[in-house]
């Protein structure tokens, strides 16, 4: 069963160096695993509430296997340090 994700993201000022080391790395991965980008949104107001992410994207996973196969490679986990640099908020979590 197909599982979608939202990935609420900020890019950090000055990050172009990590933020493609992330890329690099993260893309091949979702690539192997058959992700696809579903849809991808630029936050333009805020209405109400705390302050937002920069960006809103859904992706798309085959199966909770392809989804763990890129989140739990430790190509990603090795990550963490430039994932930090590169976004000032990266919250990702699965919907129903």
């Amino acid at each position: 069963m197909a599982i979608r994700v939202l990935a609420m993201t900020t890019r950090s000022p000055d990050s172009d160096d990590a933020f493609n080391t992330y890329l690099a790395v993260v893309r091949p991965l979702m690539e192997r695993a058959g992700a696809k980008l579903i849809s991808r949104y630029e936050v333009t107001e805020k209405i109400s509430g705390s302050e937002p992410p920069q960006f809103l994207s859904i992706i798309e996973y085959p199966d909770e296997g392809a989804l763990r196969q890129v989140f739990e490679d430790p190509s990603y986990v090795a990550l963490k340090p430039v994932r930090e640099e590169a976004f000032s908020r990266y919250d990702v979590c699965t919907l129903d």
